[in-house]
């Protein structure tokens, strides 16, 4: 082996030599200068473990014996060190319980004395493809804590974006329980997501009539949850017709405005009304939403009102309204699709048919403790993994219990 191939592997890395003999320490130094290595020399091992602190050496050669702390001793507290370095130790002993003494103190490798020069530079190369791939290992290690780094932070931001427009999308639900003449609302949220495809508004539009919808995008999540925002603002008291009181007018020109601009095949189902809140009268526009379940008493129905095609499906569609009245110890019960079509992993789905009799079983509840008791159970279907985005909205006449 040539000695330019040797400086080739070798030159780029430093030693700190450790021989209490002077003429040793000299022939080595010499030697290992000669190879093309950055050499440090010291007499004792308490000077090595000084050095080795100011210059951080890629490799240690020690003799064993030496005043002081030995060889296997320095082994013992350079090996303890964040990033420790590449340990040969020297020695007249070439018995095996030496060579396992040194190894077990730390050593990476072990020579006895007298060496043939060729054998230390043999010696060397191996340390150098260690050290090298340790060096090696050590950067990617850090490039990838700096990649993590980088990472954690970027999703601590889309986090708090998440966080922070799901505010948003909190502050558009109903934020009171009283209504127009009385009549009351109970409600309930819970997206599968940070951010939902529903959403649901209850308000005054004058002193005799409340307008209400639930609308649900299809899917959850990011994309749901824009196009929902999108939609709410138009049925904003102020983008919209309220004051028309016509429930099928506010919806035909919805969907005549609705826009998938990712062509993704996207639609919404709605359901919109308008109560008198003096009479009784509820006026009711169905875009293929779920049927509304009318409470009374001690039962609960799923009702069977007239309903038009989602938004998005037919932009010419013209939508009709239904029309009945809410008794004073009726209930009108509004929810998205996520309440009943949760899968359970044995049974199915929940269905309608056992939602209509979780409400018939809990009638003696009030409407917020009836959706409080629905939201249970279905956590318990589902196994407290949320599948779809769950709202629900109770319209009563009263605060009486259902």
């Amino acid at each position: 082996m040539s000695t330019a191939a040797v400086k080739f592997r070798l030159d780029t890395l430093s030693v700190l030599l450790v021989e209490d003999t002077q003429s040793e320490r000299n022939f080595i130094v010499n030697l290992l200068q000669s190879m093309g290595m950055n050499v440090s020399s010291c007499a004792s091992a308490e000077e090595a473990i000084e050095l080795y602190q100011s210059q951080m050496p890629d490799i240690v050669i020690s003799d064993w014996r030496m005043p002081g702390l030995t060889g296997p001793q320095l082994c013992q507290r350079l090996k303890q060190a964040p990033s420790p370095p590449y340990i040969i130790l020297l020695t007249a002993n070439n018995q095996a319980k030496h060579m396992v003494e040194g190894i077990e103190s730390g050593a990476d490798d072990f020579l006895s004395k007298p060496f043939i020069p060729s054998i230390l530079k043999v010696r060397l190369l191996a340390a150098a493809r260690i050290v090298k791939m340790q060096q090696h290992l050590t950067d990617q290690n850090l490039a990838l804590n700096d990649a993590l780094s980088k990472e954690q932070a970027y999703l601590a931001q889309v986090q708090a974006d998440l966080d922070s427009a799901a505010r948003l999308q909190s502050s558009l639900l109903p934020t009171s329980s009283k209504l127009t003449n009385q009549w009351r609302l109970a409600t309930r949220f819970q997206p599968a997501q940070d951010l939902a495809g529903d959403i649901f508004q209850c308000f005054n539009i004058d002193d005799s009539h409340l307008g209400f919808y639930l609308l649900d995008v299809t899917g959850h999540g990011i994309a749901a949850s824009m196009q929902s925002f999108t939609l709410a603002q138009r049925l904003s008291c102020k983008s919209c017709h309220w004051d028309s009181l016509d429930p099928a007018l506010i919806v035909t020109e919805l969907n005549a405005d609705f826009e998938d601009p990712e062509n993704a095949g996207r639609f919404a189902t709605l359901i919109l009304g308008i109560a008198n809140t003096d009479s009784g009268q509820v006026r009711i526009t169905m875009a293929g939403h779920p049927q509304p379940i009318l409470l009374a008493n001690d039962s609960a129905t799923i009702m069977s009102l007239d309903s038009g095609l989602p938004l998005g499906i037919d932009n010419q569609f013209q939508y009709q309204y239904n029309s009945f009245f809410l008794g004073d110890e009726q209930h009108l019960m509004l929810y998205s699709d996520g309440l009943y079509e949760c899968q359970h992993p044995t049974y199915g789905e929940f269905g309608q048919q056992r939602l209509v009799k979780a409400c018939s079983d809990a009638h003696q509840l009030s409407p917020e403790a009836l959706l409080h008791h629905l939201s249970h159970v279905i956590d318990l279907w589902q196994q407290n993994s949320p599948q779809d985005d769950i709202s629900m909205m109770i319209i009563s006449t009263s605060n009486m219990s259902i």
